[in-house]
């Protein structure tokens, strides 16, 4: 019994001289060796002692704790960790809550990556100011020996609640080097709640001296739902206005947005505008609504050297229905136009509503039935001998497959029915109005026989009977293509308004071998065509019943991928067509890319080109890639089409891009050409630096520097 008692107090003074709780502020303190004046309610803290106070852990040398006053004073070193976030330093002097301190020689690691170095930090409730202080998310021991990059400030305010920083006389620091001095910015952590406000401004001047500023504000709504607006301003000429706002929604069926532009030039009195969306969501399991949508009163400067740039309308809509559990129906329908490259003839830019439907369905285990069907809407302003003004066409597409195979030999059946029903209206000449219908009717046998592992001829019969003349307008069906896919194709025209009209044979022999272990693909074709003059040789400048040669080779060999597309003439054996790609990834990522073709190879088109395109990318080491992008018109001196060098150096808190390009083509639009200098330097948590420099032939050089997040 003796020995029971004498254990239950030894338990009872440990426990005393291991945790006492003060129920006011709900402070627990853990030591192995403690003083306490229960009277003066005075707590002396030896080395080692450990402090929780609603969940915020302190670990100090030496101190005292008096709960009379609420105060506790470390000396010496502390340790204060919550979560991801520590605070360390000396001599910390404040209230029992650590809502309220004053301490020395701070170290403060935000979200286990942000790190701050301070002579002082003081807290009162929310707000903690740090003095002299030193702050970055790099390694303390990078790249430099020392942070990428690093800011010294002479004061920084910190909103706990808001995880909101400001920064008051701030240098940015690259190494050990002091670069950029900037009077006051402000940034979030990474836990912060969304705020309205303005964001960081961006700086943009040209060389010719405009001077301005873009201010965004950015206003969260709701949980779904942000703007931002940017109005830009030019200093030195107020009537050079610019206005940008975004509005992006989000939900749980996706996402909309919508961008304005409004602008206006000094030497103009109208104001451009611009409109655009873009939208997909998911209605239900089986349909989706997808549009995008640009509406404007005019073209860019670039486009057009004209007083008064043409109007033009892309617009895009587009619903996409299809059954997910059988994958045999799909539905679409879209609202769309094709740009012409003459802004001097945005009249005859069409604009063409389309419905288009597919299904398919398997009929016992070798049919197959496909049904397509596209009803499309063409509209412009204006009208010309070949290009009506408005048009309605509707096509239909059924088509039975048949696959069975014989021993070695496989056959693919197919017969297909289609219909093109058109109505054209001119508005200038309505004796040109006319209302044209075309059915064509196809059977084709696709016929593989395996000699062997590595042979297989390969017959086609196409036979195409046009049961009504071919009338219909050409919208869709301009661009042509000779290549051994192509010509095994049931059309090889692109598009639904031009078909082959003419039965052909096409043969073939593909070929796997495999040499001192490579597998070679060597495949090519011919065709013949029953008759000789149709739809496609006309524009293949093919004066024979026979084509010319399509070759395709391919192989590997370790990190090598090489193919070759030719096209041959069918009587010289001469190469009017030639395409070679090479593909190598080990040391380095390299593509070569040369493509050669004749004149005489296309109808109506000046084809004597060579070109040579190279795209080269190296990891220099775990922080550098140097990449070349490079398309060369070897007849025109080796010109550049476009190249490019970019260098980019990274690491764990920042990334640097230095880029030049030189094209002779800014966009589809432009024929300008134009060379460009861009350097941006990107900081975890600030944004980013940048200048860019461009100069062409028409405009003044121009340079802008950014700076933004």
């Amino acid at each position: 019994m003796n020995k029971i008692i004498i254990i239950f107090l030894i338990l009872v003074f440990l426990m005393r001289q291991i945790i006492i709780l003060n129920a006011k502020d709900d402070t627990y303190i853990n030591t192995s060796n403690i003083i306490y004046n229960e009277k003066e309610g005075i707590v002396e803290l030896a080395e080692g002692s450990k402090i929780n106070v609603n969940n915020t852990n302190i670990l100090v040398d030496k101190g005292i704790i008096d709960y009379n006053k609420e105060t506790i004073e470390v000396f010496g070193n502390f340790y204060l960790y919550q979560e991801l976030n520590i605070l360390s330093g000396k001599d910390l002097l404040g209230n029992t809550k650590f809502t309220k301190f004053t301490a020395n020689e701070v170290s403060y690691i935000y979200n286990n990556d942000l790190k701050i170095d301070s002579d002082t930090a003081k807290r009162s409730g929310e707000i903690v100011y740090f003095y002299n202080n030193f702050l970055t998310p790099c390694e303390l021991n990078g790249y430099f020996d020392c942070p990428t990059w690093s800011l010294r400030i002479d004061k920084t305010r910190y909103n706990i609640s808001k995880d909101k920083f400001n920064h008051y006389d701030t240098f940015i620091q690259i190494a050990d080097t002091k670069v950029f001095y900037l009077p006051y910015f402000s940034h979030y952590g990474a836990k912060a709640p969304r705020q309205r406000g303005f964001l960081t401004p961006s700086i943009q001047f040209s060389i010719g001296g405009d001077l301005g500023v873009v201010a965004p504000y950015y206003l969260p709504l709701n949980i779904n739902t942000d703007i931002i607006i940017k109005p830009t301003i030019i200093f030195n000429d107020l009537n050079n206005l610019k206005l940008n706002t975004n509005i992006d929604h989000k939900n749980a069926g996706g996402n909309v947005s919508i961008e304005v532009n409004n602008e206006k030039l000094n030497t103009k009195s109208d104001v451009y505008s611009s409109v655009k969306f873009k939208s997909k969501q998911i209605l239900n399991k089986n349909n989706i609504l997808t549009y995008e949508a640009l509406i404007t009163n005019s073209v860019s400067t670039t486009r057009s050297n004209n007083e008064n740039p043409a109007a033009f309308e892309d617009i895009f809509i587009r619903l996409d229905s299809y059954d997910t559990f059988f994958e045999s129906d799909y539905l679409r329908s879209e609202i769309s136009t094709v740009e012409a490259l003459d802004s001097t003839k945005t009249g005859l830019i069409p604009l063409s509503p389309s419905i288009k439907y597919f299904s398919q369905k398997l009929i016992k285990d070798d049919y197959t039935i496909t049904n397509k069907i596209n009803l499309i809407n063409l509209k412009r302003n204006e009208s010309e001998l070949n290009k009506p003004s408005e048009s309605t066409t509707i096509k239909t597409s059924n088509s039975l497959i048949y696959n069975s195979m014989i021993g070695k030999t496989v056959v693919y059946n197919k017969l297909i029915l289609n219909n093109n029903l058109g109505n054209y209206y001119y508005e200038h000449n309505k004796n040109l109005d006319d209302e044209v219908f075309r059915s064509d009717l196809i059977l084709s046998s696709d016929i593989f026989y395996n000699l062997n592992n590595t042979i297989k001829p390969r017959l086609k019969v196409i036979q195409n009977l046009n049961i009504i003349p071919d009338k219909i307008i050409n919208e869709d069906s301009n661009a042509i293509t000779f290549n051994y896919h192509n010509q095994f194709a049931d059309s090889r025209f692109y598009g639904n308004d031009l078909v082959d009209n003419s039965g052909r044979i096409i043969y073939g022999l593909e070929n796997n071998l495999n040499i001192f272990d490579r597998d070679i693909i060597i495949n090519f074709n011919q065709s013949y065509d029953f008759n000789k003059k149709t739809n496609y040789t006309n524009q293949i400048n093919q004066n024979s019943n026979s084509s010319d040669i399509a070759l395709e080779a391919k192989t590997n060999f370790d990190n090598i991928k090489f193919k070759i597309d030719t096209r041959l003439d069918n009587r010289e054996l001469e190469k009017k067509e030639m395409n070679y790609n090479l593909d190598y990834s080990n040391y380095f990522d390299l593509n070569l890319n040369y493509n050669e073709t004749n004149n005489g190879a296309f109808k109506g088109i000046s084809s004597d080109t060579q070109s040579l395109g190279t795209s080269l990318s190296k990891k220099i080491n775990d922080n550098v890639i140097m990449s070349f992008d490079s398309n060369l018109d070897l007849k025109n001196n080796f010109s550049p089409f476009k190249q490019s060098l970019k260098i980019s150096l990274f690491d764990e808190c920042s990334k640097l891009d230095i880029s030049f390009v030189d094209e002779r083509f800014n966009d589809n639009y432009n024929t300008q050409p134009s060379e460009t200098i861009s350097i941006s330097f990107y900081m975890d948590y600030l944004g980013f630096f940048g200048y860019e420099q461009k100069s062409n032939l028409f405009f003044e050089e121009t340079g802008n520097f950014n700076y933004g997040r």
